[in-house]
């Protein structure tokens, strides 16, 4: 989310976001592009993006009270740790409720006590045919029709835990909601169920299926739910992290149909939704899905890039973001399905970041890649990418910028102590990086995350703006 938050600043700076059909997201990068597009004052209090040089230690250790950084240092584990011992609320909404509360509740997203569906930007196309097609219901909008949001979830079935468990891809957007694959899925407790290749608007999703047939164009309609699918509830399906120690009844659920599924009608299920990242962690098939033409791959990691990985080669564990190679070839039991690229190219993209990181610039390559067919994920082959990739690591010449009393601070070594005020800047743990925390970072580590991937989008921006010129 921090890393985000900067990128959007400089992409903003650069006067890119006309340019960009679509904000593909997954996870935390979702809490930061949600209210940056659907709060009303979210393209103000982003923020922008400060030379380094005017940094300073008190600056960094404080947010304004409205920025959409804010939410990333609130402290997430006392709000999901009050709302699972409540017992007025559901397993299965906890999760989803503690992120609405933390991460767009700031914003104005969201509020339990009034939940409020989402739709299309006012005054779009889109938004005059789903206001014909639904009952009218108060409902958040994206500011702007463009850049257009797709948030990234996955579907697991059937819902207990087995080896024989299916995950599939899932997308929410201001249009539509659904899993784009239409598969018949079997399971040997379960037997066998159609599933995807339906979307519900929105504000119908979680409804009971219709009880009557298509029309001529494929549209049915249905009764709107009683609570209506918040925003909350995307971005909170979005980031239910998987962990095979939690009861699958605490992660986010929502009734799901396929129509039609079978001469008996649409198979209506109660499903179990986790983070997107358990089938694309980088929120990049689903555009190659779309056939779009450029796509600008953020990679805000853990994992820093071993500059000595020889990428004729696949890496050992700890030298790459692991959900890069496999887009490559490389075999992955996390993500066995996403193979899109020549295996040759990964040489090329690795061998452009390391040659960055070595001269101390923000490790950005640019490359033109021909695309595999992949059928699980709709794919078509034979078609040539422009992808930049844009990779998440400590910039030297940034650094160097930096006054004395924050550039002294940074981490020096793999000797620094794990609860040293910047450690593993700028590959923060995901969860846990401070003592009693889940999710929670500091303001300095916030900003100073937010301000090097601002300034690095920045200094990338001949590279960008020639990338987004098609």
């Amino acid at each position: 989310m921090a890393a985000a938050v900067g990128q959007l600043r400089g992409l903003v700076e650069l006067g890119l976001p006309d340019r960009i059909g679509y904000l593909s997201c997954v996870s935390g990068s979702a809490w930061a592009v949600v209210p940056y597009l659907y709060a009303a004052d979210g393209a103000v209090e982003l923020g922008v993006v400060t030379r380094p040089d005017h940094l300073t230690r008190a600056g960094l250790d404080r947010l304004e009270p409205r920025s959409l950084l804010l939410p990333a240092t609130s402290h997430f584990r006392d709000t999901f740790l009050a709302l699972d011992a409540d017992g007025s609320v559901r397993p299965d909404q906890v999760w989803s409720r503690a992120v609405g509360e933390t991460f767009l509740a700031p914003a104005g997203l969201y509020d339990p006590a009034d939940p409020t569906g989402f739709g299309p930007a006012a005054g779009s196309a889109s938004a005059a045919a789903g206001e014909r097609l639904s009952p009218v219901r108060r409902c958040h909008r994206p500011r702007v029709a463009r850049p257009f949001p797709v948030v990234h979830a996955t579907l697991n079935w059937p819902e207990l835990r087995s080896d024989s468990q299916q995950r599939l891809p899932f997308e929410y957007t201001p249009l539509y909601v659904g899993s784009p694959q239409r598969r018949v899925l079997t399971d040997a407790g379960a037997g066998p169920r159609t599933v995807g290749g339906t979307f519900v608007e929105p504000l119908g999703f979680g409804s009971a299926a219709p009880t009557a047939e298509s029309g001529a164009d494929g549209r049915v309609a249905v009764r709107l739910p009683l609570r209506p699918f918040t925003l909350g509830d995307m971005v909170g399906a979005s980031s239910a992290f998987n962990t095979p120690d939690r009861d699958v009844r605490a992660y986010p659920h929502t009734r799901y149909w396929t129509l039609p599924a079978a001469d008996s009608g649409p198979c209506v299920v109660n499903d179990l939704f986790t983070d997107g990242g358990d089938v694309d962690n980088l929120a990049l098939l689903g555009m190659l899905r779309r056939r779009i033409p450029t796509v600008v791959v953020f990679i805000n990691s853990v994992w820093p890039l071993d500059v000595d990985h020889d990428a004729r080669h696949w890496p050992d564990s700890g030298q790459i973001d692991p959900a890069v190679p496999p887009l490559f070839g490389q075999p992955s039991q996390r993500w066995p399905h996403n193979h899109v690229f020549l295996p040759a190219a990964y040489r090329e993209v690795v061998s452009v970041w390391q040659a960055a990181k070595r001269a101390g610039r923000p490790m950005v390559a640019s490359t033109r890649l021909m695309v595999q067919p992949n059928d699980w994920w709709g794919i078509e082959g034979g078609w040539e990418v422009s992808v930049c990739w844009v990779y998440n690591g400590r910039v030297p010449a940034w650094e160097a910028g930096l006054p004395n009393e924050v550039r002294r601070i940074l981490p020096s070594g793999t000797s620094d102590a794990p609860d040293a005020p910047l450690a593993r800047f700028p590959h923060y743990r995901t969860v846990g990086q401070n003592a009693r925390a889940l999710t929670r970072l500091t303001p300095l580590q916030a900003n100073l995350l937010a301000e090097l991937a601002g300034w690095s989008v920045i200094d990338s921006g001949d590279t960008l703006r020639a990338a987004l010129a098609g």
